[in-house]
């Protein structure tokens, strides 16, 4: 995968815009962190607390507001988003006050910053993940 590319396909989710002062990139410590450790890390979102969701290759690598670390493959992040969409119901209202954060199936917490972060997250790991298995 080109990073050329992928910085084009989050430009056409907004990411960046809906993220705002929370995107981070290749450029910045968390993810130069992360693939110090071993991990694939490309993009994502950080608060001022640390807290953070990072798209990776194979992963979504988070930090929860309670300090647990963890990763969930592209795939399963994409059906709990899905899981919790059709929880919520219909209706964009409902999304911009539900997703602040998401609550996987193992309890942990992950931030999500907003519903518009959410959706072009969302779709970033959609295309990574199509992508990943040599559809695209």
């Amino acid at each position: 995968m080109k990073l050329n590319v992928l910085k084009a396909k989050i430009k056409r989710n907004h990411l960046v815009k809906y993220s705002g002062k929370y995107f981070v990139d290749e450029t910045s410590e968390v993810i130069k962190q992360l693939n110090a450790q071993g991990k694939s890390a490309l993009l994502g979102i950080q608060n001022g607390k640390g807290v953070y969701t990072i798209i990776g290759k194979q992963f979504v690598y988070y930090l929860t507001s309670s300090g647990k670390r963890g990763n969930i493959s592209l795939k399963d992040f994409s059906d709990e988003l899905h899981e919790n969409a059709c929880r919520v119901g219909k209706g964009y209202l409902k999304f911009k006050f539900m997703y602040k954060n998401i609550i996987l199936s193992n309890n942990d917490k992950v931030w999500l910053h907003n519903a518009d972060t959410m959706f072009s997250l969302w779709n970033t790991v959609l295309w990574l993940e199509k992508i990943g298995n040599g559809t695209d």
